[in-house]
């Protein structure tokens, strides 16, 4: 009984974690570090929000494919999330696969975005930003990996607990 609560009382959480992000990682953002993205962008990088600035119609555009991505992404974890108790090889190993080709997208993306950021601001503007980007990214990973178990963790939380 108290394994099927912990079951349900996860699936609920992670559903709405998902859910969260799905929308956009804005709202992981905002949980985080309580401001806007485009306001941490702009305070980091010491940016005024001129909207025809060439550097925020690049940013818009980043944006726009980056959220692709992370979509991705968060398909793979809601799987995971779908398949956490009935996991095998074949499906662990397909969902790992996943997770790596988005993580080499999301490299491939970065170096393209980078040529294209240094163009309009230079190498070390565009280091800059991109080392902020992925700070966000990175903080909004560990936020949803903070709210899933591990393979099999469940289990062992739940074998430990006395019978009723």
């Amino acid at each position: 009984m108290m394994k099927t609560a912990l079951i349900l009382v996860f699936v609920c959480f992670s559903s709405f974690v998902y859910a969260q992000s799905n929308d956009n990682d804005l709202a992981v953002i905002q949980k985080v570090f309580g401001k806007e993205k485009r306001d941490l962008v702009s305070k980091f990088m010491g940016f005024d929000t001129k909207p025809n600035d060439p550097f925020w119609a690049l940013y818009d555009q980043y944006e726009g494919d980056r959220q692709s991505l992370s979509r991705e992404r968060l398909s793979i974890l809601q799987d995971y999330s779908r398949m956490y108790e009935t996991l095998d090889d074949e499906s662990a190993t397909s969902l790992a696969k996943r997770l790596f080709s988005n993580d080499m997208a999301y490299v491939k993306f970065h170096e393209r975005y980078f040529k294209k950021f240094s163009k309009i601001m230079g190498g070390k503007n565009a280091a800059k930003f991109m080392q902020f980007e992925l700070y966000l990214q990175n903080a909004i990973k560990m936020s949803i990996l903070n709210s899933i178990p591990f393979i099999g963790e469940l289990k062992m939380n739940t074998d430990s607990l006395p019978a009723h």
